[in-house]
């Protein structure tokens, strides 16, 4: 997995970027989906998407869970990182829509 890190990195790609885009399986309902998908769909409208929130929402049984449960984030460290890397793609989003941060 390191070989694809390093590859994108070469292409300008942020290992955040790529860990928010990388697939996991809900551990309810075994949907897969990636962080930034839950964002757009499950999360929309909720104001902790822009404060960095820990956790993440499943877009077809609405199971809310932690991202550090995802194979691939080791720690909470990790997880901060994410969280705080998709929140700031969302808020840069909802600014240039001109979108409201609640529902």
């Amino acid at each position: 997995m390191e070989t694809y890190y390093q590859y994108m990195k070469a292409k300008g790609i942020s290992r955040n970027s790529v860990d928010s885009i990388r697939k996991f399986k809900c551990p309810n309902c075994g949907f897969e989906f990636s962080i930034t998908y839950a964002r757009t769909f499950a999360c929309r409208g909720c104001p902790e998407v822009m404060n960095s929130c820990p956790k993440v929402r499943c877009g077809k049984c609405d199971h809310e869970f932690y991202i550090r449960e995802a194979p691939h984030v080791n720690g909470k460290m990790r997880e901060r990182e994410i969280s705080n890397h998709i929140s700031s793609v969302v808020n840069s989003y909802y600014q240039e829509q001109g979108w409201k941060k609640s529902r």
